[in-house]
């Protein structure tokens, strides 16, 4: 049993590990990511969410100026 919640714990921290390196590279807060990654079951989705959303260094270079 001890074995399977330590699996679980280290699975668990891979995401948020996940969720935190990709909000810093798409350019997003980190600490939101890494808050909302850490509350089980719902870190999947935020991983998930973070896969799917735009890089905002890219999408700054596409704003016209007024």
């Amino acid at each position: 049993m001890l074995l399977l919640i330590s699996f679980l714990l280290a699975v668990h921290f891979a995401v948020a590990q996940q969720c935190y390196r990709l909000s810093l590279n798409k350019g997003y807060p980190s600490k939101i990511f890494v808050a909302l990654g850490l509350i089980p079951y719902f870190n999947l989705v935020v991983w998930v969410y973070l896969l799917f959303l735009p890089d905002l260094s890219n999408a700054r270079k596409f704003e016209q100026p007024l």
